[in-house]
């Protein structure tokens, strides 16, 4: 987000709940992201998880996550069923946009949001917090597949790094801890950043 539209903001929603999102964040934490959902067009998927994990330091603070299950959608289709498992059953008893959106923002709050095809993610909450809010998602972002890619390239400037999720994953070894689903994701994310800030791994 640009700094004047942020500055802007943070005028308009001055006297809200939402005020701290738009200020500077001064802290040493990150919030792995990810969210599973209806498709991959964020004008038009429904969110179905979400799953938010700290990062402070050198530590990953999963006790501390926060993960959202939202209502059945008439989107929900069998091909997305076997990507990410969900089924109508499965989320009956989750929550309402209307009802997860505070808890999210009031969750992750100002701080940088980490991810893998992280626009996609901040994205298509934006059209949510856009729709109930008036505004779109603040936070800064960092992207895994950016990170690594630099990181492949500062020892192999001849060849360009392969992106895939899977693939990083192997290269770092990390384990792909529950494969689609919004906390596995997250998770697994936040392990492979922590790896690619072990000296000789620089993130940035």
């Amino acid at each position: 987000m640009l700094p004047l539209k942020r500055l802007w903001l943070a005028r308009k929603f001055a006297h809200t709940p939402w005020r701290h999102l738009f200020e500077p964040y001064r802290g040493d934490e990150l919030i792995a992201i990810d969210t599973e959902t209806t498709g991959l067009n964020p004008r038009q998927a429904d969110v179905l998880s979400i799953a938010a994990v700290p990062i402070k330091g050198n530590r990953i603070l999963t006790s501390q996550r926060l993960e959202l299950t939202l209502t059945a959608s008439h989107k929900l289709t069998a091909d997305s069923i076997r990507i990410h498992g969900l089924r109508h059953q499965d989320l009956q008893q989750g929550l309402s946009a209307h009802r997860a959106l505070p808890l999210l923002l009031g969750f992750i709050q100002n701080r940088p949001l980490l991810g893998y095809h992280v626009l996609f993610d901040i994205a298509i909450l934006s059209r949510l917090t856009k729709e109930q809010f008036g505004f779109d998602l603040p936070n800064r972002h960092l992207e895994l597949a950016n990170l690594y890619r630099r990181r492949q390239l500062m020892q192999n400037p001849e060849l360009e790094p392969n992106l895939g999720f899977d693939h990083m994953a192997r290269e770092l070894d990390v384990p792909l801890l529950a494969r689609h689903t919004a906390f596995g994701d997250a998770l697994t994310t936040a392990l492979m950043f922590m790896k690619l800030r072990q000296p000789g791994n620089p993130p940035r």
